[in-house]
Order: C-alpha cells, then sequence, then structure tokens
C-alpha cells in the first residue's frame, strides 16, 4: 500500500506547505504560551512524569484521625494541652530530629493550655508550627518606572501566638495549586512587610538538616519563588500513627527516634484534604501533601518551568517542521517521522524533568500526531476518490459483475504495461454506416448509433465481456481480461449471436423514428495477446494488442449483414455447443497466412 499511496499521494505546492507550515507553528506556539491545554497539559505530563517510589522510612505522620476525635471529641473543643500532652509523650532520649504541627495554632485560647503547649515545645530544639499567608493583588512600581499588578503582595500573615512562636520555627501551609486544582508547586518564600517567611515543608526540611549538622539546599525558584515538587506516594502510604495512642503513651517512644514527625488532620471532617496528582481516584489529607513536599525537599526532586520563550519556540519549530515534512514526503516518512518525534518529545521531557526543568510538550505532540492523522486521513479520502474514479471508469467498458469483482479483491491498477495471457476477441461493425450517415441529419445518425451501441454493449456485459472501445460505429471486447472468466471462449462467440439478434428487435424501431434498418457484422477469433494499460503517463486506454487482435478485425471486416466470423481455432474449442458452416480459407488484409473461417449458425 505505501508504494501506491507515495506515487497517488498529491504534494501540497510551496508556498501553501510554508503557509500551513507558518499556521501550524502559530498554533503551537498560541497553545504553549496560553496554555488553553492547561487540564490536558498537566494530566499529560502527570502519565508521563509522575511514578510511586518507597516512601522515606525517616518520615511519620501523627494523624487526628477518627479514632482520635472518637476519644477527644471534636477538634473544635480541644484546648492546647493535647499538643502539649503529645509533645509530652515522646522519649527525650530517643526524641524525634523534627516534630512538625501542621495546624495552626493562632491567636491565644486559654492562658493554662496556652502555655503547657509553649514549654513542651521549648524542651526541643527543632519544633516548626504552621503559619498562613493571605495573599492579595497590588498595583506595583517596578525599577524602570513602569506599573506591574502583583498578584502575590502579602497582605497578612498569621503566626502562632507570641509565646508559642518565640520557641518554634514558623512556615506558612498554603497551596498554590494549578489550573486543574492539582497541587504540583509551592511558593518558597513570602515577603511581608519586615520579615520573609519560608513554607512549612522548607521549614521541617531545613530544621531536620539542622539536626543533622548539614546544610539545607534551595530548590532552583523561579523569580517569584515559586517551584514544583515530585510526589513519592499516595495516600496512606507513609507511617500513620493515631494522635490519640501516642498522646496516651500507648506506643513505645522510640519508633520516633531521629524522625520527621508530622501532626495534622487526618479525619475527612477537619476539612484539610487536597487533590493530588499521584491519587487522582482520592483526595490527600493536608499533612501527606506536606509529607510528599519534605519527601521531595530531601531527595532533591524539586522543579521549574523551562522559560515560556523556550517552550513556545521549540513548539513552533517541531509543528511547524513537521508540517512542512509530511506536505512534502510519502507515507513512509511520515508514519517514520510522527513515530520518532513524538516518542523522542516526551523522553526529552522526561530528561528534562529528572534534571529540575517542567517542560509543556503536549503542543508539540498534539500538533504532530494531528498533522499525521490529518494527512493520513487526507491521503485515505484521496485514494478512496481515486479508486472511486477508477471504479467508474471500469464500469464504461467492463461487466458490471467483473467490476465488482475487481473492487473487492482490489486489484485496481491504472499504470503503464500489460501482461501475456490468452484471450477472445470481438469486433461488431455496422455495414453501410458511411452511406447511412450520409443520408440521414447528424442528430439522427446520432440517435441511431447511440440506440445501436447500448445493445451492443449490453450483450457485452450480460456475457462477461470487457469493452474495450468505441471505433465510431465499431466495437472491440475482450473476454478473459481482466480477469479469468470461466468459458470465456463460449461467452465470445455467444456476445456475437446475441448482438444479431439484437439489432434485429432494434430495427423495428428504428424502422418506426427513422425509415432506416441496420445490420452488422461479427467477427471473433481466440489466443495469445497483451493486455493492459497502452499508452502514456497522462492519457492511457486498456486494450489487447497483438495479432489475435488482428485477426478477430480482419474477420468482422470479411462478415457479411447478420453474420458471426470465427476462426478454426475458435470452432475447434466450442464446436459441441455451437453449429457453424465451413466459409474455406479467407485473406485477411496485412496478412500473409490465411485463416480458416466458419460462420455460426443461430
Amino acid at each position: 500500500m505505501s508504494g501506491n499511496r507515495q506515487r497517488n499521494e498529491k504534494k501540497i505546492p510551496g508556498v501553501q506547505r510554508a503557509l500551513l507550515a507558518a499556521a501550524v507553528a502559530l498554533a503551537a506556539a498560541f497553545l504553549t504560551f496560553w496554555a488553553p491545554l492547561g487540564r490536558l497539559e498537566y494530566s499529560f505530563a502527570d502519565s508521563l512524569f509522575l511514578r510511586k517510589r518507597p516512601v522515606d522510612n525517616r518520615i511519620k505522620i501523627i494523624g487526628i484521625d477518627e479514632k482520635t476525635l472518637k476519644e477527644y471529641g471534636p477538634f473544635s473543643g480541644w484546648t492546647r494541652q493535647r499538643a502539649a500532652d503529645l509533645i509530652n509523650a515522646f522519649d527525650p532520649e530517643h526524641a524525634p530530629a523534627v516534630i512538625a504541627f501542621d495546624i495552626n495554632y493562632f491567636g491565644e485560647l486559654d492562658p493554662q493550655g496556652d502555655d503547657a503547649l509553649a514549654r513542651a515545645a521549648a524542651e526541643y530544639e527543632h519544633v516548626v508550627m504552621a503559619s498562613y499567608v493571605d495573599y492579595g493583588a497590588r498595583l506595583e512600581r517596578q525599577a524602570d518606572g513602569t506599573l506591574q499588578m502583583n498578584e502575590l503582595y502579602v497582605e497578612r500573615l498569621e503566626q502562632p501566638y507570641e509565646a508559642l512562636r518565640k520557641v518554634t520555627r514558623q512556615g506558612f501551609t498554603d497551596t498554590m495549586p494549578d489550573s486543574d486544582n492539582y497541587v504540583r508547586r509551592s511558593m518558597l518564600w513570602a515577603d511581608a512587610e519586615d520579615s520573609r517567611e519560608y513554607n512549612f515543608a522548607w521549614a521541617v526540611y531545613e530544621s531536620y538538616q539542622e539536626s543533622r549538622g548539614e546544610q539545607a539546599v534551595f530548590p532552583k525558584t523561579d523569580e517569584r519563588g515559586l517551584y514544583g515538587f515530585d510526589y513519592t506516594a499516595e495516600p496512606g502510604m507513609y507511617e500513620l500513627y493515631s494522635f490519640a495512642d501516642v498522646a496516651e503513651g500507648r506506643l513505645d517512644g522510640k519508633v520516633f527516634q531521629d524522625s520527621i514527625v508530622l501532626v495534622g488532620a487526618y479525619s475527612s471532617g477537619m476539612m484539610d484534604q487536597y487533590m493530588a496528582p499521584i491519587a487522582r481516584s482520592r483526595v490527600m489529607n493536608g499533612v501527606e501533601v506536606q509529607a510528599n513536599h519534605v519527601n521531595a525537599l530531601l531527595d532533591g526532586r524539586t522543579y521549574t518551568d523551562l522559560p515560556v520563550w523556550i517552550s513556545v519556540l521549540v513548539a513552533a519549530v517541531i509543528a511547524g517542521g513537521y508540517t512542512l515534512l509530511a506536505c512534502s514526503c510519502g507515507f513512509g516518512v511520515n508514519l517514520t517521522a510522527a513515530v520518532l518525534l513524538d516518542a523522542a518529545v516526551p523522553l526529552a521531557a522526561k530528561g528534562l524533568y529528572g534534571a529540575g526543568l517542567y517542560w509543556r510538550c503536549l503542543a508539540p505532540v498534539a500538533a504532530v500526531t494531528v498533522i499525521f492523522l490529518t494527512r493520513l486521513a487526507s491521503g485515505y479520502l484521496t485514494e478512496r476518490l481515486r479508486k472511486r474514479r477508477i471504479y467508474q471508469m471500469f464500469r464504461t467498458y467492463m461487466a458490471p459483475q467483473v467490476v465488482d469483482e475487481l473492487s473487492r479483491n482490489g486489484k485496481f491498477q491504472i499504470e503503464l504495461g500489460g501482461k501475456d495471457c490468452q484471450i477472445a476477441v470481438l469486433f461488431v461493425d455496422i455495414r453501410g454506416f458511411t452511406s447511412l450517415s450520409e443520408g440521414l441529419p447528424p442528430d439522427q445518425v446520432v440517435g441511431i448509433l447511440n440506440r445501436y451501441l447500448e445493445r451492443v454493449t449490453e450483450a457485452i456485459f450480460q456475457n462477461e465481456g470487457t469493452l474495450d472501445k468505441f471505433i465510431g460505429d465499431a466495437v472491440m471486447a475482450v473476454y478473459n481480461a481482466p480477469l479469468d472468466v470461466e468459458d470465456y471462449l463460449g461467452k465470445a462467440v455467444q456476445t456475437g449471436i446475441d448482438i444479431v439478434r439484437f439489432v434485429e428487435e432494434l430495427n423495428d424501431g428504428l424502422e418506426k423514428d427513422f425509415g432506416r434498418r441496420i445490420a452488422c457484422g461479427v467477427g471473433v477469433h481466440c489466443g495469445r495477446a497483451v493486455v493492459g494499460n497502452i499508452g502514456c503517463s497522462f492519457r492511457m486506454d486498456y486494450t489487447a494488442i497483438g495479432d489475435t487482435v488482428n485477426v478477430s478485425e480482419r474477420l468482422e471486416s470479411l462478415a457479411k449483414p447478420g453474420q458471426v466470423l470465427i476462426s478454426r481455432q475458435l470452432y475447434e474449442q466450442v464446436k459441441d455447443r455451437f453449429l457453424a458452416e465451413y466459409i474455406g480459407e479467407l485473406s485477411l488484409k496485412g496478412r500473409r497466412d490465411k485463416v480458416e473461417a466458419f460462420a455460426v449458425k443461430f
């Protein structure tokens, strides 16, 4: 198929190719820059980049779960003594490296509980508490004098009450959902009026590194401090302990030694759940999001977006370049290039992701796929139309059942050349047509000729012959080509008989309408001939050539009105079915050897 398709595909003119490539490049650039495919882009990237990994066993979660709420009552009724009890339950000799509360302890609640929590936290060097940033938008003047809207202006910073704030480190827990509402990114810092606050996961990670005497490594961010983090595990994969079990001393404190302990809501009723890309079928508790975030910082699995202008440029080049290729080359090259590009782009994106760069690569992949499918569909439709034209063309000179068989077998070919095969050839001609045409107006001559040719064609098709050509009032037909026809010799002879009978039936109408009658002579011969498309690349005819054709034509020229002449070669193969009278040896014009002829009786 590919060979024929490449020959038959029409190449798009150069100017149109360039315009189409430019349009596709602009479309890919638009989709990349303005990101209307944001949800699809993120979904594609998640399937490409994310993979589950073993969780870091240094990270442990203490959850305020259903068991805890059943034992202690609703969280809204708790005093901060509960948190103090939890901290005091840890074994100082086997203390956690970091204790981090993903819980808001803003404002003073009750003096006794507040003081108890502050005193308990002061016993440990690395305790992290949650803060919260209220962002707003403010028009700010830039260094060059222009005004620009700052959509991450810190309007208010909520922090733990003063006594607790003095003995702990804080980090804001704000999430930064993407356009599809999945949490993949975070702000590393938020600049308040007189201080810079870091996010909760960073504060936990930095505290842990300090506990080990190691330096924390800042993730790469954009100029606003935004970066993305890679998820490690689905919900329920980190080690989980019930808050009540720990606070009541029902667990061996050694289990938390040197670990990062994250304390947070683990009940759906506490409304601290988010959509995480690694768990599309389930929501993830906020404390688990923080665990994944800390895990990513520990492993250095964070990323920033590839500069937009680079993504836009690459998308435009890939989409435009492939469009030019698709419009200039055949199916095989298109397919190979599409497969290579659609494999190479995601692989390159994965490589960049591993190096900490997030590339929006859906647009070039989608562009290549769409252009390939469009070109494929266009080629398919072109091929269908071509076959349809061929089908209609074959039907003009071939029996319908033969054409249908060709169509089923897919053997339609329009190529120069032919094949040597055994066939029968029939010629028929009107006797005295010249004098007939001279004595009648042209429109009447055409009317007679059309009726006659219609009946002749009908006889040929009824006997599974192939109409080769009309030569004025003469008609040539071949049998056993292009498909093998059972008893093609008998059917060729029968066609001659049918033609003579049809003409006799036709004469009654012709005499009534035109006052004239016609008669025809038929010649039939069989033998080898070359059958196929003869001509040139832009004009060809399906025909047969060879001595067999010449003999048939000469026999027809010697046939009397209403007579069907066949050669001895043909007679010997059909004499058991047809009666024929031996005419004798006939001298044929242009042929040295005489031909023995028989007149078929009917």
